[in-house]
C-alpha cells in the first residue's frame, strides 16, 4: 500500500482581519446555524464580540464551558447542546483546549457514544465535515492536526485521541486576534510550536518532506517568538508565529510526535501545567534520550538555538550542547517560568507515572526505545536535576 505524505484537507483562510469574511465562509460553504465553541476567557474580550458581529444576521447558538484539559463530559455535553439547537457547524474560537474540545464536539454530533469510546478507535468514527477553527493562541496547531487530548476528570487521565475522519474543515487565521496575548501565554504556546517541530523531525515517522517544513518551523519559532513575547502588539512577529504553529499542527498528521508529548501529557494533568509549558520542560531530558539516534538533526537544531559545535563533539556532546542553548532560550529569551512555580507535589512522580508514559502508543515512534526505567530518569531529570 503506497504511503502518500503531506495529506491536507483543511481549507485556510490566513490573513490580518480574516474573521470578518465569516459570514461569507458560512455562505459559501452552506451553513446557517453555527454552534460557537468558547472559553469565559474569550468571553470577557472584545474577540468573542468581533466574531458575532461577523455573524450579523445569522442566527447562533452558544456554548462557553470549556476548560483548560478539556473534560470529556464537557464534550459530550457540547454535541447534546448542539443537537438540541439544530445547528449545522461548529465555530471553535481559543486556543489549544477550545479546539480540541470542539473537534471533540465534532466527532459526537455525527457519533454515538461517549468521545472516551474513540481512545485508540479512530476507525468506527464516522466521517464529518462541520467545523470551523479560529485560533486565538499560536501553540497546539489544533485546526491543522488529526489528535485531541481530552482529559478523563475521574481518572486524572489525558488520552490523544486520533481524529483523522472528523478534522476542521476550515481554520480561519487572523493574526489580529493573537495581539496582546501575555508573555507567558506566548512563551508557552510559543515553545509548543518549538516541540511539535523537532518531535516530528525526529520520530520514526519523519521523512524529506516533513524535515523541510520541520526546520522551517523551528528556525521561525527561533526568530519570531522573542519578538512577540518582547512586544505583545508585533503583528509581523505575531503572524509568523500563527503560520508556524498551523504549519506545527500540519506536521503532526505525518511526523507525529512522541516521547516529549507522553511526558507532557502525563505531569500536565497531574500537576495542572499548561501543554506548551509541560512539552518545554520535558524537552532536554527527551532530546538527552535520543542523542544517538538523530546526532546531525539535533546539531542543526542546536545552531538555530546559538549552540556552536566541534567536528569532534560526540552525540552526547551535540545534546547537551543544544540542550543548554534550547534552555537559555526558554528561561531567558522566552521568558518561561520554572516549573517549580507550579509546585508539584512529587510523590506523584511514581512508577506507574512512567509505566503510563512508557505505554502511550506515540512513545513507540521516538527513534530510542523508551522502557519504564528510561521514563523515570527523564522525569527525575524534569523535576529534579
Amino acid at each position: 500500500m503506497l504511503h502518500y505524505r503531506m495529506v491536507q484537507k483543511t481549507k485556510v483562510l490566513a490573513q490580518r482581519g480574516a474573521v470578518k469574511m465569516l459570514k461569507t465562509l458560512l455562505s459559501e460553504a452552506g451553513f446557517s446555524h453555527p454552534f460557537l465553541v468558547f472559553d469565559k476567557g474569550i468571553a470577557a474580550t472584545p474577540i468573542l464580540s468581533r466574531i458575532t458581529d461577523s455573524l450579523s444576521g445569522i442566527p447562533f447558538t452558544l456554548y462557553d464551558k470549556i476548560t483548560p484539559d478539556p473534560a470529556a463530559a464537557l464534550v459530550d455535553e457540547g454535541a447534546a447542546c448542539y443537537k438540541e439547537a439544530g445547528c449545522d457547524c461548529i465555530i471553535a474560537i481559543g486556543g489549544g483546549s477550545t479546539l480540541d474540545a470542539a473537534k471533540g464536539i465534532n466527532v459526537m454530533c455525527h457519533n454515538e457514544g461517549k468521545i472516551l469510546d474513540f481512545v485508540g478507535q479512530e476507525k468506527r468514527m464516522k466521517p464529518s465535515s462541520s467545523l470551523i477553527c479560529i485560533p486565538t493562541t499560536s501553540g497546539t496547531g489544533s485546526e491543522l492536526s488529526n489528535w485531541i487530548v481530552i482529559t478523563d476528570s475521574e481518572k486524572r487521565e489525558k488520552h490523544p485521541i486520533n481524529v483523522i475522519n472528523s478534522m476542521c474543515e476550515y481554520a480561519v487565521l487572523d493574526a489580529e486576534l493573537t495581539v496582546g496575548l501575555p508573555p507567558q501565554i506566548t512563551a508557552s504556546t510559543g515553545l509548543d510550536v518549538f516541540s511539535h517541530a523537532f518531535e516530528a523531525y525526529t520520530s520514526t515517522r519523519s521523512n524529506p518532506a516533513t524535515d523541510f517544513i520541520c526546520e522551517k518551523i523551528m528556525e521561525t519559532v527561533c526568530e519570531s517568538l522573542p519578538k512577540a513575547v518582547k512586544n505583545g502588539t508585533d503583528i509581523e512577529a505575531r503572524e509568523k508565529m500563527m503560520i508556524a504553529a498551523s504549519y506545527g499542527g500540519w506536521m503532526l498528521i505525518d511526523g507525529v510526535v512522541h516521547i516529549g508529548h507522553c511526558i507532557a501529557h502525563e505531569i500536565g494533568a497531574a500537576f495542572h501545567i499548561p501543554h506548551g509549558a509541560a512539552c518545554a520542560y520535558a524537552f532536554p531530558a527527551m532530546v538527552e534520550h535520543i542523542a544517538d539516534a538523530h546526532p546531525d538533526k539535533i546539531r542543526f537544531t542546536g545552531s538555530l538555538l546559538g549552540a556552536s559545535f566541534d567536528e569532534t563533539d560526540t552525540p552526547e556532546k551535540i545534546a547537551a550542547k543544544t540542550c543548554a542553548a534550547y534552555c537559555r532560550f526558554r528561561d531567558e529569551t522566552a521568558g518561561l517560568k520554572p516549573i517549580s512555580d507550579y509546585h508539584p507535589d512529587l510523590s506523584r512522580v511514581s512508577l506507574s507515572m512512567a509505566e503510563s508514559i512508557a505505554k502511550d502508543p506515540l512513545s513507540s515512534l521516538t527513534p530510542v526505545p523508551v522502557h519504564t526505567e528510561d521514563v523515570l530518569y527523564m522525569l527525575y531529570r524534569i523535576f529534579i536535576a
